[in-house]
This record gives structure tokens, C-alpha cells and sequence, in this order.
């Protein structure tokens, strides 16, 4: 009887894995489509009124996809790139969108897979209160005056790792691992499912 129960837990915890991505990117296009439904839908409304909504829908999510593909060949191509690096530039001079679009590319940016080098390294910190462990990502480093080394630490958020708190501390409070970032995220985003063998050798 334990070896039927024991397939099924190890069951049930897969398809967590594999929902949780799932779930994750389902949000992420469900904003992007209704983001573009809102534009575009008024615009679109004088000639598409009479379609059924279901119709109008699918009318807006073929446009978001055909945006989409049309950036990423535009990303691909050298004037593409230059078209975009000329938007980001325009972007770039408007005082409030400037710190928002910044902000945001950079969290972009380091969560690509070529970009991961933007996380140090793994390490675990004492969050959200002392004596409990949290999975971090050290970003960047610093020296006070006084000597003192100093760390600044992304703790994502479960199951979503692309938020969550920055920690400035002292490097001393800061527990070294051997997790590379994917099997950290790994463990993030599984909700701790998927957590290395050796995390018991440092908490």
C-alpha cells in the first residue's frame, strides 16, 4: 500500500512542477493580451463591432503574437537592434518612464539565461526574520570606510521569481552554497520541490 501512495505523492509533485512554469507564463501573456485587447479593441471597434466576441478576441491575440514575433525578428537583425536601441534612447529621456522602462529591462535582463552572470552567486540569508533561511542571489558588492565588506541580495518570492525584496548585508551574515542559479531557481519555483541534495549541508 505505501509503494501506490508513494507514486502518487511523487506523481502529484511532478505535475506541480511542470504546472507551476505553466501557470507562471499563462499570468504573464493573460496581462500582455488584455493589455493589447484595451488598445487595440476601441480602435479596432468601428470595423469588427458586428464579429462575435469570441472572434474579437482571437483578433486581438493574433495581433499581440504578430507583435511579438515582429520585435523578436526586429531583436534579431542589426537595424532592428538599432530600432529599438533609438525607442530605448526616446524612452530613456522622459524623466518618470525613464526609471520605470531602466528598472524594468535590468530585471529583465538578468533573469535571461545569457544574462545570469548579473547573479554572483547563491547564497542563503536570515529572512524575513532571524533563524528562518531564505534562498538569495548576491547582485553586486561594496566596502564601507571602516573596512567592513558588504553584499546586496535579491530574495525572490515563490513560486514567482521575478520579485521579491532587496537585503543590503553585511557579507558575514551571508552563508555561501555551491547551487548554481538554475538549480536555485529550480528550487524557487517549485516551491522548495526541487531542492539540491546538498541543502542540508548549509542550513
Amino acid at each position: 500500500m505505501a509503494k501506490p501512495l508513494g507514486r502518487i505523492g511523487s506523481r502529484l509533485v511532478s505535475g506541480i512542477a511542470v504546472l507551476i512554469p505553466l501557470f507562471i507564463t499563462v499570468f504573464i501573456l493573460r496581462a500582455l493580451f488584455g493589455f493589447t485587447a484595451g488598445i487595440l479593441l476601441p480602435i479596432l471597434d468601428p470595423a469588427v463591432d458586428h464579429w462575435p466576441p469570441a472572434a474579437r478576441s482571437a483578433l486581438s491575440l493574433a495581433i499581440l503574437l504578430l507583435v511579438v514575433f515582429v520585435l523578436g525578428e526586429l531583436a534579431a537583425h542589426l537595424i532592428g537592434r538599432r530600432m529599438i536601441s533609438l525607442a530605448e534612447a526616446i524612452l530613456l529621456r522622459v524623466p518618470v518612464v525613464r526609471v520605470i522602462y531602466k528598472a524594468s529591462r535590468q530585471v529583465v535582463s538578468a533573469f535571461e539565461r545569457k544574462e545570469r552572470s548579473a547573479f554572483r552567486s547563491v547564497v542563503l540569508v536570515e529572512f524575513p526574520h532571524p533563524g528562518l533561511k531564505s534562498i538569495g542571489f548576491v547582485t553586486s558588492g561594496f566596502e564601507k570606510p571602516d573596512g567592513s565588506a558588504w553584499n546586496t541580495v535579491f530574495v525572490p518570492t515563490t513560486p514567482n521569481p521575478t520579485t521579491g525584496f532587496l537585503q543590503i548585508l553585511p557579507a558575514s551574515s551571508v552563508v555561501p552554497t555551491e547551487f548554481t542559479v538554475e538549480e536555485a531557481f529550480q528550487m524557487v519555483m517549485s516551491m522548495g520541490v526541487l531542492s539540491p541534495g546538498r541543502l542540508k549541508d548549509v542550513v
